[in-house]
């Protein structure tokens, strides 16, 4: 009785270790089409996406609220030059490139206080 044939992806493994492999590779356009990008936070651990350039920076936005269960709007998405990043914008126009962070800042409402010494008066 002659041995089991190998799975077809199998023989594909070994003529790809032989060197002879005749599938075609998928390659990724030249023109930076894709950039890398790490998001931080002050609360959550680092999170990498790769996104399209071209593509809005909203995208990005509600999938890193939605994964780490925060409202986009209690956020501030900052650019490496600490500049606030909008929703409509898109990499190219905040000057994002590959490998670049963006940084998560809780927003903080108010901050200034205007005391006023006030006696209080009994009736």
């Amino acid at each position: 009785m002659p041995p089991p044939s190998p799975p077809g992806n199998a023989e594909a493994g070994v003529e790809a270790a032989r060197g002879t492999a005749t599938a075609q590779v998928k390659t990724e356009a030249g023109d930076g089409a894709l950039i890398n990008v790490k998001v931080t936070s002050q609360i959550a651990a680092d999170v990498f996406f790769r996104i399209k350039r071209d593509v809005k920076l909203r995208r990005l936005m509600d999938l890193y609220c939605g994964k780490h269960s925060l409202d986009p709007s209690a956020v501030e998405f900052l650019d490496p030059d600490c500049r606030r990043i909008k929703p409509a914008q898109t990499p190219d126009d905040t000057w994002l490139k590959d490998g670049d962070e963006i940084d998560v800042m809780l927003k903080v409402d108010g901050g200034g206080c205007q005391c006023t010494r006030a006696g209080r008066t009994s009736a």
